[in-house]
């Protein structure tokens, strides 16, 4: 026969359903906000390209080593990005993103709107920690899309907790202001129905169904 269940046991089970509850809502908050600031990364990314004279230029930094402490990497991020600004004598407008290779190491995605040509040995040489790698991006359509993919891998780490998933430099122009109301964006839509590029339709998880459609105002229609 089976022993009675006791208070201390039934009160345990109780704390443990209540733990695997509040666990739950802690990873659901955690992917919404995730899932913001992808949304935010990349209007800011779009609002940018093309706002400056120079043409948008993506590379990714990579530590020789196996840095895997998010402190230690950020401070020598910052430190690469303060000698570039030395070198090229401006102040840069970029956004970066964090990204954890499968071995653990770190490395960042950093996209620049206002930096003139650098030669590739220059940046290494720059950087000083390992690999620059340099994207092609001029046929890109939607250059904060390209980036912010990026951020939909492993940007859960724990080690992101009370750190950022990206940073960006001051003065880059604010997205505009989105549209609400269905009648403005069928409006909208419709005017810019030459320029569309893509769309797609897929269901999200705390989102519900969504039609993505993209669009190139760079394109010239006849």
């Amino acid at each position: 026969m089976d022993k009675p269940v006791g208070r201390k046991g039934k009160r345990k089970e109780g704390l443990e359903w209540i733990d695997e509850d509040m666990k739950a809502t802690r990873e659901k908050n955690r992917a919404d906000a995730l899932q913001r600031a992808r949304k935010n990364l990349r209007r800011l990314i779009n609002a940018n390209v093309d706002a400056w004279a120079e043409r948008v230029k993506f590379f990714t930094l990579t530590f020789k080593e196996n840095v895997q402490d998010i402190k230690m990497a950020n401070y020598e991020f910052k430190k690469f990005r303060q000698r570039l600004e030395y070198h090229l004598e401006l102040k840069l407008k970029y956004v970066a993103v964090i990204e954890f290779q499968k071995r653990g190491a770190i490395h960042y995605h950093m996209v620049t709107f206002n930096m003139p040509y650098v030669p590739h040995a220059d940046l290494e040489r720059i950087w000083g920690h390992g690999f620059v790698k340099v994207n092609a991006i001029d046929e890109v359509d939607n250059v904060g899309a390209y980036v912010t993919k990026y951020m939909t891998k492993d940007n859960d780490d724990e080690r992101l907790k009370g750190e950022k998933c990206y940073f960006s430099s001051r003065g880059l122009i604010k997205p505009a202001e989105e549209i609400i109301k269905k009648e403005d964006l069928n409006a909208l839509r419709e005017a810019l129905s030459p320029n569309k590029v893509y769309e797609n339709t897929f269901d999200s998880e705390h989102l519900g169904l969504i039609n993505y459609q993209q669009y190139n105002l760079k394109r010239k229609y006849m």
